[in-house]
């Protein structure tokens, strides 16, 4: 070839391409005309295809007896769907209010995250004044923590919890301070100047608690709570302040002890999938003793070489609703005279988990509102919501076109399943986006779209639509092969 048939063979070239590509595309949008593309997948047409009508689930308002729940008697209450926290029935569910013990709950499972559970604990002088109801610990006194988390949540003793909370805060200042975990949260980062009376302390040793100034002590409970608030507000709790491991009525700078229904219900649907915590607050009667250590210069003191028993305890549960009401997993009762009577359980049979919280239900001489109030309420969810699965893998999905590719559309899926407990008064709507037109290349498990499921005209969740095919570009090589063929 000579140099002037060199220079144009690449504007043949160019030429053939550009003209092929015109042609190529012509064909193309006639092809998918009938695609009714979407611009942008924000933009998508709210109504799903015709083919996917049946998957829309609109429930009929045929009332679901609200009217029996107006004989409730606490002030505050909430139940949810345990398995996703959704709100099925709420009374004041925004406004924090004290909740007495039930604040123990959340007291329980710090305890078990962040202290191990043979570490032996020592009762200072702070916890051992602590009001009734009490173990009646002993300044001075030991114990392995994971006895006192049954006198904790079985007879809400206000001594064991603060027992807990200096110890656990001990023992997690010990594992931050030698690296053994991360400091959650900066909490012991923001509090290091106020933490200098353990210096000398780092080994381990929970037996120098005893000898601890209350204020000295205060520190410990609060590093503890300050766990607690952190928690509180991962699970989404903005109303919830914890002042003191036990419930009892406080405040401080940043306010009164105090949650909401609805909060109170978010903790224990996080309690509960905690099987050490279902453990113990399942238990109907538990016996421990007492540690006394039989070498104190002993560094491996919580060996079981090292330590013996001391006096024996047996506690028994006081949440009486375990034996009223079948199916019952969890709870916690509590009173002070800002709280009033509260409770919170959990209940779960059959695929369902409900959460009740009562709170300000009666003050004495009304102990007994609080098990009506629950009844009231788990008989009306039980009766009212039923899983329902709205999505699946097979749900179908219409296929896409796809511009510019070697194949002219790409199958789509859903790979997630959504289902949930709904009731007769839940309206439910389907939204299908998924765009008519999509630019290759396209690869298998491509996010092409979305599926958005409405609950009472609020969004409940988003769920991807992904590429089920490959489908490649078409390139340079395509269009000359293309345009041999034609010749």
């Amino acid at each position: 070839m000579n140099t002037k048939h060199k220079l144009y063979f690449p504007l043949f070239l160019t030429l053939i391409y550009f003209i092929c590509t015109i042609n190529i595309s012509y064909s193309y949008i006639k092809n998918i005309s009938t695609y009714n593309p979407v611009k942008n997948i924000s933009d998508a047409n709210t109504t799903p295809p015709a083919s996917l009508t049946s998957n829309s689930l609109s429930t009929a308002a045929t009332g679901n007896n609200t009217a029996e729940l107006s004989k409730l008697y606490s002030k505050y209450a909430a139940v949810i769907d345990g398995d996703n926290n959704r709100l099925l029935f709420g009374k004041g569910t925004d406004t924090a209010v004290p909740m007495a013990s039930t604040t123990k709950i959340m007291t329980c499972v710090i305890a078990l995250e962040y202290c191990n559970s043979d570490f032996i604990c020592t009762t200072s002088k702070y916890a051992a004044s602590m009001p009734d109801v009490q173990l009646n610990a002993t300044r001075g006194e030991m114990f392995i923590i994971n006895d006192l988390l049954y006198s904790l949540m079985l007879k809400s003793h206000n001594d064991s919890a603060v027992i807990i909370a200096e110890n656990t805060a001990y023992n997690y200042i010990c594992n931050v301070l030698s690296g053994n975990i991360d400091d959650d949260y900066n909490i012991i980062e923001n509090n290091i100047d106020s933490l200098d009376f353990l210096n000398g302390h780092m080994d381990g040793n929970s037996s120098f608690l005893s000898s601890l100034e209350i204020e000295q002590s205060k520190m410990l409970v609060h590093i503890f709570t300050s766990l607690m608030n952190k928690k509180a507000a991962v699970l989404g709790c903005t109303l919830t302040h914890f002042v003191t491991p036990n419930g009892l009525d406080d405040s401080d700078d940043d306010g009164i002890h105090s949650t909401t229904a609805y909060e109170l219900a978010l903790i224990m649907s996080y309690c509960i999938k905690n099987s050490d915590f279902l453990k113990i607050t399942q238990t109907k009667e538990y016996t421990f003793s007492s540690v006394v250590k039989n070498n104190t210069a002993d560094t491996s003191y919580n060996t079981p070489a090292n330590i013996s028993k001391g006096i024996t305890y047996s506690v028994s549960n006081a949440n009486a609703f375990l034996n009223m009401y079948d199916n019952i997993i969890s709870g916690k009762t509590g009173f002070t005279g800002d709280a009033g009577y509260c409770y919170v359980c959990a209940y779960q049979c059959d695929g369902r988990t409900f959460i009740v919280t009562l709170l300000a239900c009666g003050w004495p001489n009304n102990k007994t509102y609080k098990w009506h109030d629950a009844k009231l309420l788990l008989n009306w969810a039980r009766q009212n919501y039923y899983y329902k699965e709205l999505i699946n893998s097979d749900t179908p999905i219409r296929d896409i076109a796809v511009k510019n590719g070697l194949a002219s559309s790409v199958k789509t899926k859903i790979d997630d399943s959504v289902g949930l407990l709904l009731g007769p008064d839940d309206i439910i709507n389907i939204t299908y986006n998924v765009p008519g037109v999509y630019p290759a290349p396209v690869h298998v498990n491509d996010v092409v779209g979305n599926v958005n499921i409405y609950i009472n005209d609020s969004l409940y969740t988003s769920v991807p639509v992904y590429a089920d095919d490959e489908v490649m570009k078409k390139d340079y090589w395509y269009y000359l092969k293309q345009l041999f063929y034609k010749l």
